[in-house]
């Protein structure tokens, strides 16, 4: 979150060209000349020398993991009942509470004629020592569960509720079937929302998770009102390897209902049938990589403010994506996208004369077509981009600089060094379903490295050591669920890959990350210069107290191919959470007493990573019976990276210098940046940027010197995005939102506090240092006056309004294109 040396064979090192011909209208990757390589060899770390943040270790050689036949799942053969099984150690003196659950131990039987339904909800539910004997109303740290469910056929006859803090899993090797029964009742089969939460409202459903399921409403009358899954959650949720069979064409099922929330990615789907694919009306999200086949409308944009679609397949469906008349949508994107004997690509309401806000505005990039239909149609059927074999770049709605434009094409050249088969690169959630349970290592049962995960011991020497003999030996580390303390840098070798349970706990604390002027890495992902793999899945990183010299999370190393390094489902949080003191410790309408973190995370200029569905919080409340919360966390994300960095649907909130720096980062792919500003800044507060930090050149800190000029306190609000120099920026799909402003115990939720219908932030926004080759499409801010700083034309909400009121749209920011 051991065993002796064998021999290593080391695998070739390819180098590739990218060809000058053109496949999909991008540069098709070839392999070129393959020389035989060796692993870098990296060190263990057991201490570090803070000034040189050099691991103090004897070096290891990487290895890989060994593939085997179809075998059972290594998930479900861990100890998951000894004394290296998960458990949730801020339950006070409850050891007994299950952290994981197979569902047929709870008598779920899977044989497609027994009702499954009660023996799955007890699988969820329960929780032994809590007075209602369920996870109703759970918490959401505490109480974490991840149930397991073996392959077969689970039929029910009602709705089966998930709750907050679980990941439902499904055995990767032969994914189980939920399926309705005939006499099904209810509307939802699946409901990923639990209804306990503050009156059912999705922005506060976080931390939950399906992976490897098929569901299947193939039983009930296509006529019938039916939802394979209901998807109406928060961030730090999570579907991957999902499929939804619905019978075809149906005119009553829908696969997935986001009704409401504010999640940030879904990812690899396949729906086949139904009457609506997906119904989406979730503030902002991400899709990725989803496939729709004999849907009558594949995607059906109902509600909610800006949209990705990356990667989607639409075949043999009546509609594509639609946008009904009404439908709030500022900004909808669709890109490296495949349309297949289906009606058109997208239908939307054109508002190129509609006086006020602008909605419906669309981006379409490298769509391919095999069909006769036009591509993108009005609402009232008027072909707006007639039939082609493929897009380019395609605009309809406003253009900086420039007006709004109904229907301009563009050509955008991506770097070649963050494509695939000429689309932007993405990868699967790994499941190493090809291990068997010997490749697998639990941390928590080695021999002679005593790991505790109990909230309080210090377990970054033995992690240190065990990571460094896995990544030798070509073992996965598998984190039981807990909260596993280091009082110094946990350092990740090349050649580790990291597995949690039910988002496991990495959290710093101590005087080691005590230093805001010399920060250090709580954890450091290789070493600068370093080339391998590091693959981290299903983890929470976090600090444990008051750390003003804490980078939670930095990476150095970069792969030999795209994903490599990667990040899937993990998050990174200050605050609100019961296993840190911040939560209770920074109630204070004064944040100078409460630097909580320096960054939550740095890619530095040696990294390339990939990284899906990440969600850093600096909470702006608390999830469990914790304080006031008024953290000042200094800085998000911070992009220095040159070598490649895909950022595939991720959210960093309440920051007190920005959410997003970009500084001097080159070939970074990003689609779908969520932000919201921090809630104590702005009008009435006690502290305005960049203080209580002090702007360090270091990192690339902006200093708010351009509000020398402007006394008001909006000017001096942390930063959605930072932009400073670089080149090959791709951006895609940005949701910068300010709810709030000088939040204090007294302002806090009342309505002079809230940045209802009116402006809150002078500037969401800024571009500095002339950038190369910055291509920004769907621009999304909620409550700014200035959309972006940028020197030039300041681009304003003024002159480009639409989206979340008041709100401002710009489909493509064309400033620093080809600078």
């Amino acid at each position: 979150m051991c065993s002796v040396f064998s021999n290593l064979t080391f695998l070739p090192l390819c180098l590739v060209i990218f060809s000058s011909s053109i496949v999909q209208g991008r540069p098709q990757e070839l392999p070129h000349d393959c020389n035989d390589a060796r692993s870098i060899i990296f060190q263990d770390s057991k201490a570090f020398d803070r000034g040189s943040q050099q691991p103090l270790v004897n070096p290891l050689p990487e290895a890989e993991p060994q593939a085997s036949t179809a075998a059972p799942y290594w998930l479900d053969q861990q100890d998951h009942t000894g004394p290296a099984r998960g458990y949730a150690p801020f339950l006070g003196s409850d050891f007994s509470y299950p952290v994981y659950r197979n569902a047929k131990r709870y008598g779920a039987v899977g044989d497609g004629r027994k009702d499954d339904v009660a023996a799955l909800q007890n699988a969820i539910n329960h929780d032994p020592n809590s007075q209602t004997h369920n996870r109703y109303q759970n918490e959401v740290s505490t109480r974490p569960a991840l149930v397991f469910v073996p392959g077969g056929t689970y039929m029910i006859k009602r709705t089966l509720d998930m709750r907050l803090n679980t990941i439902l899993v499904g055995d990767p090797n032969d994914r189980p079937v939920i399926k309705a029964s005939p006499d099904f009742q209810g509307e939802v089969l699946i409901q990923g929302q639990d209804f306990a939460t503050n009156g059912a409202a999705g922005t506060t459903n976080f931390f939950t998770a399906i992976k490897n399921i098929v569901i299947d409403t193939t039983n009930i009358s296509k006529d019938k009102k039916a939802t394979a899954l209901g998807w109406g959650i928060a961030q730090a949720c999570h579907l991957t390897n999902i499929k939804i069979v619905m019978p075809d064409f149906s005119s009553g099922h829908t696969g997935i209902d986001i009704n409401q929330g504010s999640t940030i990615a879904v990812s690899d789907i396949s729906i086949e049938g139904g009457f609506i694919g997906i119904n989406n009306n979730n503030q902002q999200v991400l899709f990725k990589d989803i496939s729709f086949k004999r849907c009558t409308t594949a995607l059906l944009q109902s509600g909610g403010w800006t949209a990705v679609v990356q990667g989607a397949t639409i075949e043999s469906c009546s509609k594509g994506v639609e946008i009904p008349s009404g439908g709030s949508v500022g900004s909808l994107v669709i890109l490296d996208s495949t349309l297949i004997n289906s009606g058109s690509m997208v239908k939307f309401r054109d508002s190129s004369r509609d006086n006020g806000d602008r909605n419906q505005q669309i981006i379409l990039e490298n769509i391919d077509i095999a069909g006769p239909n036009p591509v993108a149609i009005g609402d009232d059927e008027s072909v707006k981009l007639s039939n082609r074999k493929h897009v380019d770049t395609w605009i309809w709605g406003n253009v900086n600089p420039g007006t709004y434009q109904t229907g301009k094409m563009l050509t955008t050249q991506p770097s070649p060094s963050l494509l695939s088969n000429g689309r932007f690169f993405t990868m699967r959630q790994p499941t190493y379903q090809e291990y068997t349970k010997d490749q697998v290592v639990n941390v928590k049962a080695v021999r002679g490295h005593d790991v505790k995960g109990d909230g309080k011991s210090d377990d970054a020497p033995s992690l240190n050591a065990i990571l460094a003999q896995n990544a030798a030996d070509g073992k996965v580390s598998y984190f039981p669920y807990g909260v596993y303390i280091v009082k110094s840098t946990l350092f990740v070798p090349p050649g580790t890959r990291i597995v949690g349970e039910a988002w496991s706990v990495i959290s710093g604390i101590g005087s080691f990350f005590g230093d805001k002027d010399n920060p250090t890495p709580v954890v450091m992902v290789g070493k600068p210069g370093q080339t391998g793999v590091a693959q981290i899945q299903d983890i929470r990183f976090t600090v444990a107290d008051i750390t003003p010299g804490a980078i939670i999370l930095q990476v150095n190393m970069a792969g030999s191919k795209p994903g490599d390094v990667g990040f899937w489902n993990t998050h990174v949080t200050v605050g609100g959470m019961a296993d840190s003191n911040v939560n209770v410790a920074c109630g204070s309408p004064n944040t100078a007493a409460c630097l909580a973190a320096f960054a939550m995370v740095h890619l530095t200029s040696s990294s390339s990573a990939y990284i899906e569905n990440m969600w850093g919080w600096t909470a702006d409340h608390s999830l469990e019976r914790g304080g006031f919360q008024n953290i000042a966390t200094g800085r998000g994300l911070l992009v220095e990276a040159t070598k490649g960095t895909w950022l595939i649907g991720t959210g960093f909130e309440h920051n007190t210098l920005y959410a997003y720096n970009l500084h001097n980062a080159q070939n970074v792919y990003a689609g779908l940046q969520q932000t919201e500003t921090a809630y104590w800044q702005g009008e009435g507060s006690q502290q305005n940027a960049p203080n209580p930090w002090n702007a360090n050149p270091k990192y690339g800190d902006p200093n708010y010197s351009w509000c020398a000029k402007d006394s008001s306190q909006a000017c001096r609000m942390g930063l959605a995005q930072n932009i400073d120099g670089g080149s090959d920026l791709y951006l895609y799909g940005s949701a910068f939102w300010t709810f709030f402003h000088g939040e204090t115990q007294a302002r806090y939720d009342s309505p002079e506090s809230r940045c209802v219908g009116k402006i809150c932030i002078t500037n969401q926004a800024r571009v500095t240092g002339n950038p190369k080759n910055l291509y920004w499409y769907g621009i999304n801010t909620k409550s700014a006056d200035v959309m972006i700083l940028d020197g030039q034309d300041n681009p304003s909400r003024l002159n480009h309004p639409g989206g979340w009121p008041p709100g401002g749209v710009i489909a493509a920011y064309l400033t620093f294109q080809n600078a």
